[in-house]
């Protein structure tokens, strides 16, 4: 993605081996041997989820008490600190001294040959992977020197772990229904790619960063991931020929005064990365395939985010539905104050951002999951944004997007209109009273749900009525007709209409039909 100069640190000279398949093999056995994998390690720390064990590390005032094996990986590899090498051989099983060295993983301190320290953090990755062999261990770059006192920095191509908030808002999204060519870009530690090998023929992931491709191909070895194929360029450049039929990435997006970090640096306005991502899609998307991200976009002044999104896409927007489902929506003040709050971003980065987004005219930042997929039907494309609510997971963009595609298919305006609508059992109706000549009059109406998608729909009485008229009984048809009947719609509203009133219904989950049920 972007290439940038890589800053030396002597710690960040000492790579990890790429060893044999026998060494690995040895490696996770050894591993799994010590119980260092997600459970055991959240049972010796007393987290809910390995995703905490930062927080935990940064409160804790003294390192844990050193009984085991595990305590030992543990002091490695996810605290980073020095362990001492007869300590080292005591705990941990015989010839594992051995199998670490070798994969250059640990090696003594020059000046403190007693002590030993580890290369890289490494750590079980997510949840979302039980099913793999040994489930899935990722290896990342140290954040830390093993002396807490030394002078310590990292490198413009820094692999930063995957264990961390974004990466898993990321992952929790990503679909993973069975598909032949999945393609990860920008894969850093290959953490979206080793997911995929559960459920992809086969699967790529490119880097431009030498550094990443490095850690990608050790993580892909580590987890025996024969599928998997790690290509180094830029973007599409090392599959240049070949289409897919899904494509993710979750590409730097922070907007840059300076380039500084492989990983962050998305460009002056944050959006040059995925601009050249989605415009490459045409060429390398298959018909029917999908294309999944997590970026920050910005919603300006007469042209929202997915218009953008239209125009990257070029001659051949029409043959892409989008969904855009939005995590965040804020102000670029709110954004701002936020990250004075967090205390993480220095005020000349906080200054070039409020000028890049005055300068654009930006309403709101949207961070969120970016999908679009190649219909290739003959009809328009369909567009929809929604808002993250409890419950949401990959699998409902799919069935957005199918409920989508069949609500605005002509050719498929009878099954819409024979579907059994009912009200949601999460749906509220929200009612305004005003005082009017000394009583109470209803003068305000919205339907509200929070799952899987939180919606306000402020409507007039007559949609209320014919809501609250739903009960799986009579088809949306039957619905028309009476509504017609009664006047509470115009007479020239047509079938048509009124199934467009069924789709953002069922879409933002104030009414559902059991004939297409959400997933679960």
């Amino acid at each position: 993605m972007n290439s940038a100069p890589a800053d030396t640190h002597p710690l960040h000279q000492l790579l990890p081996r790429l060893g044999s398949d026998e060494e690995f093999r040895a490696l996770r056995d050894l591993l799994e041997e010590c119980g260092y994998n997600r459970e055991g390690i959240c049972r010796r720390l007393e987290i809910p989820q390995i995703w905490e064990y930062r927080t935990i590390r940064q409160q804790r005032a003294v390192a844990i008490e050193t009984e085991r094996g595990l305590d030992v990986l543990i002091r490695l590899f996810l605290d980073n600190e020095y362990v001492g090498r007869k300590e080292m051989d005591a705990l941990l099983p015989a010839g594992a001294a051995g199998i670490l060295e070798r994969l250059n993983l640990v090696i003594r301190d020059s000046e403190r040959p007693e002590l030993v320290f580890a290369t890289v953090t490494l750590y079980p990755g997510t949840g979302l992977v039980e099913n793999l062999p040994h489930g899935v261990l990722i290896a990342s770059d140290r954040a830390t020197a093993p002396d807490p006192a030394a002078k310590y920095w990292l490198p413009a191509d820094v692999v930063y772990p995957a264990v961390v908030e974004n990466t898993r808002t990321f992952l929790e999204a990503m679909p993973d229904g069975p598909c032949d060519a999945f393609l990860d870009l920008g894969t850093g530690t290959g953490i979206a790619a080793l997911i995929a090998s559960r459920f992809a023929g086969r699967a790529w992931a490119s880097d431009i960063a030498p550094r990443s491709a490095h850690f990608a191909e050790f993580n892909r070895r580590l987890n025996g991931a024969a599928n998997v194929e790690v290509v180094e360029g830029d973007l599409y450049e090392p599959v240049e020929g070949m289409t897919f039929d899904r494509i993710v990435t979750h590409p730097p997006y922070v907007p840059t005064l300076r380039p500084r970090f492989v990983f962050r640096d998305g460009g002056d306005d944050g959006e040059q990365i995925i601009r050249r991502v989605i415009e490459g899609l045409p060429r390398f998307l298959r018909v029917g395939g999908m294309f999944y991200a997590v970026v920050l976009g910005a919603d300006c002044e007469g042209e929202q985010f997915e218009e953008r999104i239209g125009k990257w896409l070029g001659a051949a927007r029409d043959e892409f539905d989008l969904l855009l489902v939005s995590h965040s929506l804020r102000t670029p003040k709110e954004f701002l104050s936020n990250a004075i709050a967090k205390k993480t971003t220095g005020f000349e980065e906080m200054q070039f951002w409020q000028e890049i987004w005055t300068r654009r005219k930006t309403e709101f930042l949207f961070y969120g999951n970016v999908v679009l997929r190649r219909h290739g039907a003959g009809r328009p494309a369909t567009v929809t944004r929604l808002q993250k609510g409890a419950g949401f997971s990959g699998k409902h963009l799919n069935w957005v997007l199918d409920w989508q595609a069949e609500t605005h298919d002509q050719a498929r305006l009878d099954q819409v209109l024979d579907l059994h609508p009912e009200i949601s059992p999460d749906c509220e109706l929200r009612v305004l009273n005003r005082v009017q000549e000394g009583r109470f009059v209803p003068q305000a109406f919205s339907l509200e749900v929070e799952r899987p998608f939180t919606t306000e729909c402020r409507c007039q009485e007559w949609l209320v009525r014919l809501v609250a008229g739903c009960d799986g009984n009579k088809s949306w048809r039957e619905h028309f007709r009476q509504a017609r009947e009664d006047g509470i719609i115009p007479a020239e509203a047509t079938e048509r209409d009124f199934a467009s009133i069924l789709e953002a219904m069922v879409t933002n989950g104030i009414l559902r039909v059991p004939e297409r049920p959400l997933p679960v």
